[in-house]
């Protein structure tokens, strides 16, 4: 039998609640907890069926939301779950909280400067876009802050703004699904929140909050990274990533090419291109960068080709270790930790020396598993 030689594992904490950033976090989603219950827990408690309806598709959305986000949105590994969370939270509750209060002072501010009539049409195109977008992304920086390990690089400003957004999203539709029974007069209230629900997820979802704030999240996780470019350059791109979330927000709020059901799906299509193309960049500079890290480790020794070729891929990563049967388990805490390494190595600027403890624990667990085996044919 193999024996697996345990070693001290380096393990920096993810989160620290000892840092400014959490407990403001912290603070702000239980206030903005506090304002949608005091404008919402009298509709939910007057229409519990409606209500039931609602937690019940938002709950199948939170699930699907969860998996395309750490299956699909984040290269190489899904992001950890105390990230996760704390996102999820800050979108749902602190997010959407601010955004109800300042959305109101904003939207009395146009009617008076525009009017009724005009107001009533761009008021939500003139609002949504600046204060949202604001307090979406203002998640992202404070999770920057909650832990340097959290966001590292564009790659994870994406999928935290990814997160942050779907939070924002799912309690959106859950409180315009209780807005619609007063808009329908308290007719067939189940029917009035399953029909508002239908089109915020079914038709517009692809291109909703989670698409924009994904793209303003890329930007802030640019400048807070080590990228080895200039701290102006880094401030440009997370201006013009934000500026383009609010330009996506605000096309989908404005009254323009709204006719029609093609209208109201035409938009969202446009936004989730812009977060494809988005995506596709932040991609390809993550994995050229995780690729030049495993080359460097391979140079050093820490690393062997046959390891780099399954490391960057999940699939990969599986049908490898299938392949080790009875030391499988060894092997696949061998594999987490070549992971850390090269993640720890992802940041340009960091010095490589920094990186000695993983690179020393992955020696000492090699020791007891097994490697030289070729890259299984799929």
């Amino acid at each position: 039998m193999t024996v697996y030689a345990h070693t001290a594992v380096p393990r920096p904490v993810k989160v620290s609640v000892r840092t400014t950033g959490f407990w403001i976090m912290l603070a702000v989603s239980a206030f903005g907890l506090w304002v949608l219950q005091h404008d919402f827990l009298p509709v939910v408690a007057a229409f519990p069926g409606s209500t039931a309806i609602d937690l019940l598709v938002l709950g199948m959305s939170l699930a699907v939301a969860l998996w395309l986000a750490r299956r699909f949105l984040r290269p190489v590994q899904a992001p950890p779950w105390s990230g996760t969370w704390l996102a999820l939270m800050w979108g749902a509750f602190g997010a959407c909280g601010l955004a109800l209060v300042m959305n109101g002072v904003l939207m009395s501010a146009w009617s008076k400067a525009l009017g009724l009539e005009a107001s009533g049409e761009w008021a939500a195109a003139l609002t949504a876009p600046v204060n949202e977008e604001a307090v979406k992304t203002a998640g992202v920086v404070l999770l920057a802050c909650v832990s340097t390990r959290l966001v590292r690089s564009a790659a994870d400003g994406f999928v935290y703004g990814a997160l942050i957004g779907f939070g924002f999203q799912l309690m959106e539709n859950f409180t315009y699904g209780l807005n619609a029974i007063a808009m329908a007069g308290g007719v067939d209230p189940v029917g009035a929140t399953g029909q508002v629900l239908w089109v915020r997820i079914l038709l517009t979802g692809i291109g909703s909050h989670w698409a924009m704030s994904a793209v303003a999240g890329a930007g802030i996780g640019y400048l807070v990274s080590a990228s080895g470019r200039t701290a102006a350059r880094r401030a440009w791109v997370a201006a013009g990533c934000l500026a383009l979330a609010m330009g996506m927000h605000w096309l989908f709020n404005s009254p323009l090419f709204s006719g029609g059901i093609a209208g109201v799906v035409a938009k969202p299509l446009v936004n989730f291109g812009i977060l494809v193309v988005v995506y596709i960049v932040v991609r390809r500079g993550f994995r050229a960068r995780f690729a030049a890290v495993a080359a460097e480790e391979v140079a050093l020794g820490s690393l062997v080709p046959v390891e780099v070729a399954s490391l960057s891929r999940r699939r990969a990563r599986r049908r490898y270790l299938r392949s080790f049967g009875a030391v499988r388990v060894a092997q696949e805490r061998l594999q987490q930790l070549q992971l850390d390494l090269l993640e720890e190595r992802v940041p340009e600027l960091r010095d490589p020396a920094a990186a000695e403890p993983w690179r020393d624990a992955v020696a000492a667990a090699r020791e007891g598993t097994l490697v030289d085996r070729p890259v299984p044919v799929p």
